[in-house]
């Protein structure tokens, strides 16, 4: 096990002068509500999915020339705004993009219509909108990290989901957590690309099938009892 996975993913400034977030401006999102909405990456529970995740996004965008429209990059600000760990799915996405109609009310309605579909988008990673594809790639290109940032980024998405998994020993709770994982894994891996944008394919899906790959062989190996030991809501 990695000496802690409490640590952070390291988080950089962003705020609302980030270039990533110009064309949500020019479409009329304000400056202070940008700021607003970046201040619910900086809850404490949040190991992977802070202000680092998003600025990582938009670094990578504006590096691969994706041109992202203002209905994009409000998805990327907006889509793990609400992220509670364990939550019903879909719950945090349509949570967020609900967020984004508040903080957002200058903002054509057109765009805000496209940018709530691409959230929605994200829960499962299937681009159903026309334009989520570049977003959903943007927030998968973790997977195709470099060895040993997938397994930091690892850890880190751990993290925020140990205090669900009631197991005792963390080793134990970790091979429970990297089971149900690779179970995604394996449903991404069965489709033909798992970028769909040319720039990021290049980039990324070669280190992704070999880091998904890996983590799917591990946690075959590594396979706990089948007992689910997620703490759930009470209905």
């Amino acid at each position: 096990m990695p000496c802690d996975y409490h640590q952070r993913m390291p988080v950089p400034a962003i705020d609302a002068s980030h270039p990533g977030l110009r064309p949500a401006l020019d479409a009329g999102l304000q400056p202070r509500a940008a700021e607003h909405l970046l201040a619910f990456y900086d809850e404490p529970h949040r190991y992977y999915h802070n202000r680092a995740h998003i600025r990582e996004m938009f670094d990578v965008a504006l590096q691969r020339e994706l041109n992202l429209s203002a209905a994009q990059v409000l998805a990327v600000l907006v889509h793990d705004a609400v992220y509670v760990p364990g939550a019903l799915r879909g719950d945090n996405e349509t949570l967020s993009a609900q967020l984004m109609r508040v903080y957002a009310p200058r903002v054509a309605t057109e765009v805000l219509d496209a940018a709530f579909a691409i959230v929605t988008d994200t829960t499962d990673h299937v681009p159903r909108h026309l334009q989520s594809a570049a977003v959903l790639d943007l927030d998968l290109m973790r997977l195709g990290a470099a060895p040993e940032d997938f397994e930091r980024y690892s850890w880190q998405v751990f993290g925020e989901q140990r205090p669900l998994i009631a197991l005792d020993d963390d080793l134990a709770a970790w091979h429970f957590f990297d089971d149900k994982r690779a179970q995604f894994f394996q449903t991404l891996m069965q489709r033909p690309a798992i970028y769909h944008l040319a720039p990021m394919r290049a980039a990324y899906e070669r280190a992704c099938h070999i880091n998904l790959g890996q983590t799917i062989a591990g946690a075959m190996r590594d396979r706990p009892p089948s007992e689910n030991y997620f703490r759930e809501s009470p209905a």
